[in-house]
């Protein structure tokens, strides 16, 4: 019944009872592709087991393959398929938006006022967070419970839910004064199993005498009550065998790489070393049971990511340098930089030594003052005399004087 509402339900059905591990170890991200990640193998697992539900049935092409409720309600809203009308098969969608939690709708009632649910990471009603799978009901869903709305898968068909996934056991025909709940009773079904295997009921008191109804197979088996110690988390069950080795932790060293360096997952080795309440606490000299063959050291780089889905990315270390400070290197960082620096002090120096050097006052000795000078008086000033014309060697010669004639003027 791949690709339908139905084997979506019957295989929920055959995993109400499980319980997480420690630390929110549950299985269903670790099984999923896409989703074997440390923070969604140890983070809320709700939508994780829907996922795990779609991968199972062959149902992943109409259900996304995500941890995130968000993504999930946004999926749906995006192609039309979400509103507040229930159907079996839809996913109910908690928060005031839609983010917070999900769960499968396995039946409908009272016209799609009541409905019954199959949950992961949930309690029983009403709480919606917790620890395992639990199958509940919710009467008058719409005020009493915070669910925003149902995400439609767009499955192939209906098909017939069972208790725990097993076929019709033929008919049954209705006699006079019956009803739903007493012929389920009768059969030693629920009245939500008889109903999702007859579709074409649409109310419980829609019902008459000689009407034939199908009728769901009985559960093989009823889930085993959980034990009282069950209440406590238990770490995850190794998947091959029990502790093949040893290894020591190094500085530098996480989980998750070492991890990877056996061959293992994180959940193995967490499950072999249970002392360890913290992932991301270890402690150099610490030794560690592990399995399968030694491969290279592991990267001092973590791979693994915090245990909220978050979705905040930390910053992660290069490969090439250590995660962790070596203070060997840093001391030599240092020491190679102050020889640097006593190096360039000397070649300064050799060129202040090709530079004269102004005198500098002995220091036994102290400075005489400058004397003062004195000062000169002028010099009378010579009188000048003037100076006496002295005869010369020059000649006199005579001058010749030309008579000028008489102009007589006109009487």
């Amino acid at each position: 019944m791949a690709g339908t509402a139905a084997s979506m339900a019957n295989l929920a059905l055959t995993q109400v009872g499980y319980k997480e591990g420690a630390n929110n170890y549950n299985k269903y991200a670790e099984q999923t592709p896409g989703l074997q990640v440390d923070w969604a193998i140890y983070g809320p697992w709700c939508q994780s087991f829907i996922s795990w539900l779609a991968w199972k049935t062959g149902n992943r092409d109409v259900i996304p393959t995500t941890a995130s409720c968000s993504v999930c309600t946004d999926y749906y809203k995006q192609r039309g398929a979400f509103n507040r009308t229930p159907r079996v098969g839809s996913l109910a969608m908690f928060g005031s938006d839609g983010g917070t939690h999900v769960e499968l709708v396995i039946a409908v009632f009272n016209g799609g006022r009541d409905i019954e649910v199959v949950g992961g990471n949930t309690k029983d009603y009403p709480a919606p967070n917790g620890d395992g799978v639990y199958r509940k009901r919710y009467n008058d869903w719409a005020s009493t419970t915070r669910i925003h709305g149902f995400g439609h898968p767009a499955y192939t068909g209906a098909g017939v839910v069972n208790d725990r996934g097993g076929g019709s056991s033929g008919k049954y025909k209705i006699k006079a004064g019956q009803t739903l709940s007493s012929i389920a009773a009768v059969l030693g079904v629920t009245l939500a199993s008889l109903l999702a295997a007859n579709p074409q009921i649409s109310s419980p008191d829609d019902i008459y005498e000689d009407q034939e109804i199908s009728i769901p197979a009985k559960p093989d088996e009823k889930p085993k009550p959980p034990d009282k110690d069950d209440d406590k988390p238990k770490p995850p069950t190794p998947d091959t065998g029990s502790a093949t080795g040893t290894y020591t932790v190094r500085s530098g060293d996480s989980l998750s790489a070492i991890a990877r360096a056996h061959g293992m997952s994180l959940a193995r080795l967490l499950a072999l070393n249970p002392d360890i309440t913290d992932p991301d606490v270890i402690a150099a000299g610490q030794v560690l049971k592990v399995t399968g063959s030694s491969r290279p050291a592991p990267s001092t780089a973590d791979g693994g990511d915090s245990k909220t889905p978050a979705p905040k990315p930390q910053p992660k270390p290069e490969p090439s340098k250590p995660a962790r400070a070596d203070w060997t290197d840093r001391f030599d960082r240092i020491d190679r930089e102050l020889r640097e620096v006593k190096d360039e002090l000397g070649r300064i120096k050799e060129q202040m030594k090709d530079k004269p050097k102004p005198p500098t006052p002995e220091p036994d000795k102290p400075v005489e003052p400058p004397v003062p000078v004195k000062p000169t008086k002028p010099e009378p000033a010579v009188p000048v005399s003037p100076e006496v014309s002295k005869p010369t060697d020059i000649p006199v010669v005579p001058q010749h004087v030309i008579p000028t004639p008489e102009v007589k003027s006109a009487a």
